[in-house]
């Protein structure tokens, strides 16, 4: 009878044997291959859309036909309303990157679509706009004459621009870009936190819209415009053509296709410097940049109200907004984290 070998022996024992050692490698390899990839968690009514996904486009695509039939072409808020809920039913429930990043900015075209609402409805809003109590905050505040009516006596030249002119204008105007440019960092350096920034950007503009509504009021240069306050000029209008940037003027400055003139109070240029402050105080790692943060806010608000822009009350009203949105949501995140964390430790198997 033969004998078994050594070879055969082996062969039969290998599955009882402990597997050998893995050669070294990176750490971040040898994670890779070994830990299964995350998936984008879904919540209940994302999993329920997907569910009912065939017959939400189908109902969907008949309530369009028959309003479309019914009242003809849509508007242009009314297109950002749709195209809002055609992303939901079709990205909801979906774990590929493009449906992921679509969903993760949809807080920016509800902001946009709301604006835009709103700002179609300015008309209708400037008949009932109000001019106090802002405008007797700021008399109280200037000794009897309002902040913007002093410093454009005193330093607003009309076509004739200084270096302050400009820098005012241009630390104004970066209230259109930086939103954005924050969170598209956020997104590509810091993903973990975009959730967070995104809310906090959206729970407060709601607040600031609803306000527009309920109690729509005039700036500075449209209450000089109509008598209630001493002469002001709308400077960034005037700095814009100084400039030679006419067609910007009439978007971000004239034209009512764009523009909201009766969405003055909370100020919505002061509050976004300081939710910056708020979000990225805690994080920052040099002293530098919270002087940053600071000059940010200050700085935006002495040119809103240079420019004729805002009242500051409407600025400080902003402020307010500004911080209990950030205490509100934050606590509300915490809470939300707080719970994800102890539902991931329950779904853990022991041992």
């Amino acid at each position: 009878m033969a004998q078994p070998t050594a070879d055969t022996t082996a062969g039969k024992l290998a599955p009882l044997l402990p597997r050998a050692a893995e050669p070294p490698t990176p750490d971040g390899a040898r994670r890779r291959r070994r830990e299964p990839q995350a998936t984008t968690p879904v919540s209940p009514v994302e999993a329920w859309v997907a569910r009912h996904r065939v017959r939400l486009a189908l109902a969907y695509a008949v309530l369009t036909g028959a309003l479309v039939a019914l009242f003809g072409g849509p508007d242009r808020p009314a297109v950002l309303w749709w195209a809002i809920g055609a992303l939901v039913i079709v990205c909801a429930g979906r774990t590929n990157p493009l449906a992921r990043f679509l969903l993760a900015w949809l807080p920016l075209l509800v902001i946009l679509a709301c604006y835009d609402l709103i700002r179609s409805q300015a008309g209708g809003l400037i008949e009932r706009a109000h001019v106090e109590p802002q405008l007797s905050v700021d008399e109280w505040i200037g000794r009897g004459t309002a902040p913007s009516v002093t410093l454009q006596r005193d330093l607003f030249t009309p076509h004739h621009l200084e270096w302050y002119d400009v820098a005012a204008f241009l630390v104004y105007i970066t209230h259109f870009l930086a939103a954005i440019a924050i969170a598209l960092t956020l997104w590509f350096r810091a993903r973990s936190r975009f959730p967070r920034f995104a809310a906090l950007m959206l729970g407060f503009s709601l607040a600031g819209f609803a306000t527009y509504v309920i109690y729509p009021a005039i700036p500075p240069w449209l209450a000089s415009r109509e008598g209630f306050l001493p002469h002001t000029t709308r400077a960034v209008y005037v700095i814009w053509g100084d400039l030679g940037l006419h067609g910007l003027a009439e978007v971000f400055s004239g034209d009512p296709k764009y523009s909201n003139p009766v969405g003055a109070l909370p100020s919505e240029h002061a509050a976004y410097p300081l939710l910056f402050l708020l979000f990225f105080w805690g994080i920052t790692r040099y002293r530098w940049q919270r002087a940053l943060l600071v000059a940010y806010v200050v700085v935006m608000a002495f040119a809103l109200v240079y420019l004729g822009e805002h009242y500051v009350a409407d600025i400080l009203l902003g402020w307010i907004y500004a911080v209990g949105a950030y205490v509100l949501l934050t606590k509300v995140a915490d809470a939300r984290a707080a719970r994800r964390s102890i539902e991931l430790a329950l779904d853990v198997p022991d041992g």
